[in-house]
């Protein structure tokens, strides 16, 4: 709360546990975090993109929604890129400008950024988890998805993604400042009464994952109640895998 009376000298408590008086992201560990994470997570999705398209003996298919994938995940070091850099640039005396911060456009745009890499990642895990469940437990059924399917699949994740992201921005008198309860631009919770609304649609939010994880885990219960044999057994270990790591 300290970023509501910059003029203050002397403000208690010095961090919210993210930020401190002085910078944006109060810890060294997270400062370096934030760089090796965001430059690890850039080059390592880029490299992975710019390669599919040279890896003949995949599946074209599997391959979109990989670089689907990678290209939700660089979205996401992207974000951790434009948080540190806002973090150098306040460094020292980030409560002087705290409050303009988490205001400005800036912040909720990088915020929206980054519920959007979240989202869509998520999205493509089950999704991807499902169909190599079904063609792996089901393989002499027509249930693998098409080209036409997958690419309608593939949009259908990025439209909800764009959708979810990016409410909270078009209706300000009910979600309030949704992406600017913290520095890091990010709605992890809200202790400030008059954001009701986001607090209802971040439990949306987190709802919504576990509904979509819910049949995920169904799957596993039924597949280890399932009398399979030995070698269907071995070939269904991993979705299982997938799935409980999901």
């Amino acid at each position: 709360y300290c970023g509501y009376a910059p003029h203050v000298r002397s403000c208690k408590p010095n961090t919210d546990g993210i930020s401190s008086f002085e910078n944006l992201l109060a810890s060294i560990i997270q400062r370096v975090f934030v760089w090796v994470v965001s430059a690890v997570t850039c080059f390592g999705n880029i490299f992975v993109i710019c390669t599919r398209p040279y890896i003949r003996s995949e599946n074209k298919l599997h391959a979109m929604s990989i670089t689907s994938l990678c290209c939700a995940d660089c979205l996401m070091g992207i974000y951790l890129f434009v948080i540190g850099a806002f973090d150098v640039k306040y460094r020292g005396e980030y409560n002087k400008h705290a409050q303009l911060w988490m205001d400005s456009i800036h912040c909720q745009l990088v915020g929206s950024l980054a519920i959007l890499s979240t989202e869509v990642s998520v999205l493509l895990l089950t999704y991807m988890t499902l169909e190599k469940y079904i063609c792996i437990v089901y393989p002499f059924r027509c249930l693998k998805p098409g080209k036409c399917r997958t690419i309608s699949i593939l949009i259908l994740i990025w439209v909800i993604g764009f959708v979810v992201a990016f409410i909270p921005l078009s209706h300000k008198e009910f979600f309030r400042n949704y992406y600017g309860t913290n520095g890091v631009c990010f709605p992890l919770h809200s202790e400030q009464a008059e954001s009701t609304g986001g607090q209802i649609y971040s439990v949306v939010i987190f709802l919504g994952k576990y509904v979509t994880f819910l049949p995920l885990h169904m799957l596993a219960g039924a597949t280890g109640r399932a009398k399979l044999s030995n070698k269907a057994g071995s070939l269904t270990r991993l979705p299982k895998s997938h799935i409980w790591m999901l």
